[in-house]
């Protein structure tokens, strides 16, 4: 793959690195650690120890087998010894509070397996089984989000990984937790599916990326599907790259960064929740951990897989935008996890030879002058860590000089398994289609009480949308009919649903226009436009509103709540524009009164549309228009 003389290059920059390791690691007769830079304030660290993948011990420990790997020089398992001897006797480890891949007791077990297949040593095989089964739950159920990096989904991998080497049946067991997990919290969107809807993130929609988004969710999918031969989990992981695309800005060559810092949320109209009000900061990133480099591991992997050709598209997208990144060179970062070094993983067997080297040659020309791979952050020379800092760069380097994608901290691979799976069969591509699809229409399927498991055998919730139309249109059936309807229109609103974020913006602005219309008086409150707030639509199941349902799009879903016959009258009267207060009552008034009213039953009748008015605006269900400081249109089509 490279020159003799850029091997012992790369040789050389490796053992550099190395020398550094050990000439700042900590030690005692029994132990050996590196302490880790945190951040008391912004401009200010200081040293603590940490154990995790990310920048601590356990990631540096990792560097380490992998250069024994390499060389074979038995003097480095010494160093691993001593290093896992001080992370196992951790208060933390013993006692943790985190307990995710790359930063928790997930990263401990991980590398407790990679220490028993490098060296054999059984001892870390049993103890990966002995902190796997003493925090079950915790592994498992108190983590909530679904991401690889701080999530439940790399800790399936893991778990996947530890049940190939124990073959425990209470690993498998937390596997198949986390497996029915992920196809519980699965939710559509306005193509494929997606995770991370709730509070657990602050994003504009669940992300996009391989460290916190749906090429991660996706990575793990594929490689623990493929390891139990259940279909339905390629399925899924497909569904997640599909969502992802939603968010590809072919301009960037790049999928959107998502995530929304307190900068972004200072812009003008936040609550109305437009893509085009950050539009313009989200395209920049791309490394390992957000973005097309990153993505773009996931991508090679799925078209392994399947053979379609949008993912070679896609891949040669990635590979347009890492070199135009190449061609400027003009950041500072070549951290495994925002940086340079980052992209490389994509890039091996890619014919990139003269960029990899490029890369290395500016990485270590940086740290020659700044004694950092990462100057953006003031820590950068304390940082020794393995995503984060020095160590990180060796790793990848011993990537590079083995030729090919190891099975790397940045693309966790598991094994072949030759054995039956007995997941083959319960997470078929149909069975777990049918768990999404029907937690949708599960009041239509209970009322149809004969559909079974072929009718799920459709490309998706569309597909199945169409098929269970054609069954209920054979029946006849008017009830039916209307449930379908109802969990139809449900459906179109999960699929705008931009998660609890969303919400939780609309709702700051929700209660300052609640707040400011309660000091205008009730007159001047009635000369001011109104409409459905962009979040809640009605639902009629008789066309004279006796049963009129209000669907409430909200940060965790969607809810129902049945609605008064006159708060209908009202809700109906906004739905489709804008609607002044004085017109409003003129509506209702014809509706209510044949005749000409008395004065006194126009001014029972005004009272009562403006107190009712007023109760709307207070839940959020309606909208004020003509407010000093509020837009003077309609806001109607925000679902988060």
């Amino acid at each position: 793959m490279f020159s003799t003389e850029e091997t012992d290059k790369l040789k050389e920059q490796l053992y550099e690195i190395h020398r550094e390791l050990i000439s700042t690691l900590r030690e005692n007769e029994y132990e050996i650690w590196w302490p880790t830079p945190f951040y008391v304030n912004p401009d200010e660290y200081e040293f603590r120890e940490s154990y995790d993948l990310f920048n601590g011990n356990c990631g540096i420990i990792l560097f380490f087998l992998e250069l024994f790997q390499f060389d074979g020089d038995i003097k480095l398992l010494k160093v691993v010894d001593k290093g896992m001897r001080r992370i196992l006797n951790d208060d933390e480890v013993v006692h943790p509070k985190f307990f995710a891949l790359y930063t928790g007791l997930g990263g401990v077990i991980y590398t407790c397996l990679k220490a028993f297949e490098a060296t054999g040593e059984t001892f870390y095989k049993e103890k990966a089984l002995e902190l796997t089964l003493s925090n079950q739950k915790e592994l498992t159920e108190v983590l909530l989000k679904a991401d690889l990096l701080s999530g439940y989904s790399g800790n399936l991998l893991l778990l996947t990984l530890l049940y190939h080497h124990t073959h425990h049946a209470k690993v498998l067991n937390m596997v198949n937790f986390l497996i029915e997990r992920l196809i519980t919290e699965a939710r559509i969107s306005e193509q494929g599916l997606k995770w991370d809807y709730s509070s657990s993130k602050k994003a504009y929609d669940s992300m996009t990326g391989f460290s916190h988004g749906a090429s991660g969710i996706g990575w793990v999918l594929m490689q623990v599907g493929g390891y139990f031969k259940s279909d339905g989990l390629i399925y899924l992981a497909q569904e997640a790259l599909k969502y992802e695309m939603q968010y590809y800005d072919e301009p960037a060559k790049n999928w959107l960064d998502l995530r929304l810092g307190p900068h972004r949320l200072n812009k003008p109209d936040v609550h109305k929740w437009k893509l085009q009000t950050f539009l313009s900061e989200m395209t920049d990133v791309n490394a390992w951990a957000h973005g097309a480099a990153g993505i773009g591991i996931t991508r090679q992997k799925a078209y392994q897989f399947t053979k379609e050709k949008q993912y070679k598209i896609d891949c040669n997208n990635v590979l347009k935008r890492c070199i135009g990144d190449f061609e400027k060179l003009d950041r500072t970062d070549f951290t495994l996890v925002s940086g340079y070094c980052g992209m490389i993983p994509f890039l091996l067997n890619r014919n990139m030879e003269a960029q990899i080297i490029s890369i290395l040659d500016e990485a270590k020309r940086l740290h020659q002058k700044t004694n950092s791979y990462n100057t953006y952050v003031s820590c950068g020379c304390d940082d020794y860590g393995l995503l984060s800092g020095k160590s990180g760069i060796g790793y990848i380097i011993i990537n590079v000089l083995r030729g090919e994608q190891m099975n790397s901290i940045l693309a966790p691979k598991l094994p072949e398994n030759n054995e039956k799976s007995i997941f083959e069969d319960r997470f078929s591509r149909k069975l777990v289609k049918q768990a999404v699809f029907s937690r949708y229409y599960k009041r239509v399927l209970e009322k149809l009480n004969a559909v079974d498991s072929t009718f799920f055998d459709v490309k998706d919730i569309n597909e199945f949308k169409v098929k269970l139309q054609s069954e209920i249109s054979k029946i006849n059936s008017k009830e039916i009919q209307k449930v379908f309807d109802l969990e139809s229109d449900l459906i179109d609103l999960w699929k705008r649903h931009k998660g609890y974020f969303s919400f939780e913006q609309k709702h700051k602005y929700m209660r300052k226009m609640a707040n400011d219309s309660l000091l205008i008086t009730d007159q001047a409150l009635m000369e001011k436009s109104f409409g459905l707030s962009g979040h809640v639509e009605l639902f009629r199941y008789e066309v004279n509103d006796q049963n009129t349902l209000l669907l409430i799009s909200e940060g965790n879903g969607i809810k129902e709540l049945q609605i008064g016959v006159f708060a209908a009258m009202i809700l109906n009267g906004m739905e489709k524009e804008c609607i002044k207060g004085v017109e409003l009552v003129k509506l209702i008034q014809s509706i209510l009164f044949d005749e000409n009213p008395t004065e006194k039953c126009l001014v029972e009748l005004q009272n009562k549309v403006v107190q009712q008015i007023r109760l709307l605006i207070k839940a959020g269900f309606v909208e004020v228009f003509g407010l000093t400081g509020y837009p003077s249109t309609t806001l109607r089509g925000l679902t988060g």
